[in-house]
């Protein structure tokens, strides 16, 4: 394999620092730049929707909710989005015509959010192609075999971070 910018940087540090132990940027920053690449490649395939992630995890959070509704609410956090923010894309879906507000029965100023038919078919049409082109991109990367080893280890490396940061968190 090719030596890459992440190798470069640790080379750099062992020679400017040999006290300091980078060797954690083998994994770190490579997992940070294949997360930006990854969301780069995502975006290419949403572009030609004329979606944007958010409007399209938007969509799908729909699709795959009970009775395929949901309360804007219970968005935000799967979402990591602002409520001004979700509100400007549910506009946006809405004045596109794929999703509508549908009144809660259960909170008279409540609403849910529906998807209309049209919605519904391009949810489907981009999931497909989004997760076609996921597979591709690992497909030409890993064999099956590194895709079942891989995929527990970034499970276990990501709950790690969870739990360290939900530690790091101020009391309130």
């Amino acid at each position: 394999m090719e030596r890459g910018p992440v190798d470069v940087m640790i080379e750099r540090w062992a020679r400017e620092r040999p006290d300091l132990d980078a060797s954690s940027l083998a994994i770190v920053a490579r997992v940070t730049r294949l997360a930006r690449a990854i969301d780069e490649d995502a975006a290419a395939t949403l572009r030609e929707f004329n979606l944007s992630d958010v409007e399209f995890q938007l969509l799908a959070a729909i699709r795959t909710a009970p009775d395929c509704r949901a309360a804007p609410r219970t968005l935000l956090q799967p979402l990591m989005v602002t409520s001004g923010g979700l509100t400007n894309r549910i506009d946006r879906l809405e004045a596109a015509g794929w999703i509508v507000r549908a009144p809660n029965p259960a909170d008279r100023r409540g609403v849910f959010l529906e998807l209309t038919p049209s919605g519904r078919d391009l949810v489907d049409r981009v999931t497909a192609a989004y997760l076609e082109n996921q597979r591709e991109l690992l497909r030409e990367a890993l064999t099956d075999e590194e895709r079942t080893k891989l995929a527990p280890l970034l499970r276990k490396l990501l709950d790690s971070l969870s739990v360290r940061n939900t530690r790091r968190r101020p009391s309130q």
